[in-house]
């Protein structure tokens, strides 16, 4: 609810004070704090404590029958501009508070030559035919593939570390794929991947996901003041900019960025 001072209501308001004498006080001595009535901070030194608990404890029960009315709550604006650090499609799957977080998934994986193939890899030869630079929260390491036809052992909630790979292995313990952290990833908790074999049973499915409130250490604060300067864990996903009406301090909520396609960030807006 708009805090601000009362527009519609009885007035005045009449109430018996501490002594037993009538006090008459105008609606301009209320006002809106959120869901409360509160003095306004003009009046408050005209009333003792128990005429001030008097009359709001009768302003409550005006509000609660809809005898007071509250200030018109003004349309969000926006507040704050987020893009993705990245371009590409898989930035689309990311959802910002004043955390970030980035789901990426790939399915219907027959191989860790196919995986190679479909998220990309951290040294691509740019050779046609070969696999791709991967764009996502991981990519496959070069070169890693073609020791086992198989399908990688399912794995729940691996928490990956920056600049090291992991081998996904089949149940011989033959490698499928290496697979390891985005080049450009610095944190020590917040990167995980997940492994499940698809319902067929002949492929399987990998998800990397990216949560910045799993980052170890106290993230900076953010203000107004240092946007181009976010907190690392933060600034991994996203960067903030003002809109065009100017910088504001959004509300609680989250956004979820789109728009992002091939050489495009996906973006979004946080509003007030």
């Amino acid at each position: 609810m708009t805090t601000g001072d009362v527009v519609g209501g009885p007035s005045p308001i009449s109430f018996t004070g501490s002594n037993g004498s009538q006090r008459v006080v105008p609606l301009s001595a209320l006002s809106f704090s959120g869901s409360s009535v509160e003095v306004s901070s003009g009046w408050t030194s005209e009333f003792d404590s128990s005429e001030t608990a008097i009359l709001l404890a009768l302003a409550a029960d005006l509000f609660a029958i809809g005898e007071l009315t509250p200030p018109p709550s003004p349309p969000p604006q926006a507040a704050l501009a987020v893009t993705a650090t990245h371009t590409g499609p898989l930035t689309n799957g990311i959802t910002v508070t004043v955390s970030a977080v980035e789901v990426d998934t790939w399915s219907d994986l027959g191989s860790g030559t196919a995986a190679a193939m479909t998220i990309g890899v951290d040294a691509p030869t740019g050779k046609q035919g070969d696999a791709p630079a991967g764009t996502g929260l991981i990519v496959v390491k070069q070169g890693s593939t073609g020791g086992s036809s198989e399908l990688p052992v399912a794995a729940i909630s691996t928490v990956l570390k920056a600049g090291v790979g992991v081998d996904l292995v089949d149940s011989s313990n033959a490698k499928v794929c290496t697979i390891l952290p985005r080049a450009d990833y610095s944190g020590t908790g917040g990167l995980s991947y997940t492994v499940t074999i698809d319902a067929s049973g002949k492929t399987f499915t990998l998800t990397a996901t990216y949560d910045s409130t799993k980052e170890t250490g106290t993230q900076g604060t953010i203000t107004l003041q240092t946007l181009t300067k976010l907190p690392t864990q933060v600034g991994y996903l996203v960067g903030v900019t003002p809109p065009a009406s100017g910088a504001a301090l959004p509300g609680d909520g989250s956004v979820q960025l789109s728009g992002g396609t091939t050489g495009i960030a996906a973006n979004g807006l946080l509003y007030t």
